[in-house]
């Protein structure tokens, strides 16, 4: 199928997809001095007079402006390759971001990549750590593929869509909602607080209980975890929350809220951790019956478990202290760091143990 001659204008009624104009200029050159850029003014007027139209005209780029109410608002490009295939770019100003255009115009440059030029499967790829572009093809539906090394050293995410795809997400993504009680604030993890981490973790329980942990744990050790935990919120699977005191802001431990991807998110389990300086204060206690609080009710969640060691006893405790039922125990089934299989008990919480509310 041949990639038409001119380009067409596309819109959903809310965003247009067109040629660029000369009127187009101006919002072009904010949009590239907004972020550090090896681009200057030159090299935007000439890419927006006649770099565009050069490179649809040769094939090797089919970039369209993305116009709402209006105004320029970014650009998205396809760009074809010799096996019948493409790949996507696109690129907000600042002032439309958080809106959904991006969302709106990839799906109308997917909708023009496959019935319009026939490419058989169109590829995503961006820098690790880029969130908003791996939003973008999130919310369009893109199958997630293997992270790869970049030619500049650092790797980067993958990810391709079909032509008979939803363009919608195939999974949900996990925002922190912040959750606050009297003394406490459950929020997103600081890069600034990577030490804190490490000296939470850093210990001889720790290296009891939890022998999968390096140890001693690093900054480093931290820094990876954190990406783990948004790599993890991203696929749908578990919210994490740095729990933190409410007047200080002070990182007082950590809460995280996994398996969600199981019965349609209606199941969760619990794991934590306090930092030395928080422990036996009644702080995981009070951010678990938060959390769990929000689960069962704002979530629509309907059953909470808490697994661990038959002799971890302070992790026992928070869990009889936030409500949680001792429902079971399983013979050797909890890996020690001196090579013994301990027990391990489960708790539960189900929406109905919860306080009727007047």
């Amino acid at each position: 199928m041949p990639i038409p001659e001119v380009t067409p204008v596309l819109t959903d009624g809310v965003v247009v997809l067109r040629a660029p104009r000369s009127s187009d200029l101006p919002g072009a050159i904010e949009r590239a001095t907004e972020e550090p850029s090896s681009y200057g003014p030159e090299d935007i007027t000439r890419w927006i007079t006649f770099g565009i139209a050069d490179a649809w005209a040769d094939r090797s780029r089919l970039v369209f402006v993305i116009e709402y109410d209006g105004r320029y608002a970014g650009s998205v490009g396809l760009s074809p390759d010799q096996r019948g295939s493409a790949s996507i770019h696109f690129g907000l100003s600042r002032w439309a971001r958080g809106t959904g255009l991006a969302s709106r115009a990839a799906r109308l440059a997917l909708d023009f990549a496959f019935d319009a030029c026939g490419f058989h499967v169109v590829h995503w790829w961006a820098t690790v750590a880029n969130w908003p572009s791996r939003r973008i093809a999130w919310a369009t539906g893109f199958r997630e593929g293997p992270t790869i090394p970049s030619a500049d050293g650092g790797n980067e995410w993958t990810a391709w869509i079909a032509p008979g795809d939803d363009r919608h997400p195939r999974h949900p993504w996990f925002d922190n909602p912040v959750l606050e009680t009297e003394r406490l604030r459950l929020r997103t993890w600081r890069d600034d607080e990577l030490d804190r981490v490490a000296t939470a973790r850093t210990n001889a329980e720790t290296a009891h209980f939890l022998p999968f942990l390096p140890q001693p744990f690093t900054a480093e050790h931290a820094r990876f975890w954190l990406h783990d935990m948004s790599e993890q919120a991203a696929a749908g699977r578990r919210i994490n929350w740095c729990v933190a005191d409410r007047e200080s802001d002070l990182a007082l431990g950590n809460l995280t809220l996994y398996g969600l991807d199981k019965l349609a998110g209606r199941y969760g389990e619990l794991g934590y951790w306090a930092h030395p300086d928080a422990q036996g204060r009644g702080v995981m206690a009070e951010a678990i019956q938060r959390a769990a609080t929000w689960f069962l009710t704002e979530h629509h969640g309907h059953k909470l478990v808490i697994r661990t060691a038959a002799t971890n006893t302070a992790a026992r405790r928070v869990a009889e202290r936030s409500g949680f039922q001792h429902v079971g125990t399983e013979r050797e089934a909890f890996a020690l760091g001196t090579g013994v299989a301990d027990a391990q008990v489960t708790y539960d919480l189900l929406r109905t143990d919860l306080p009727a509310t007047p």
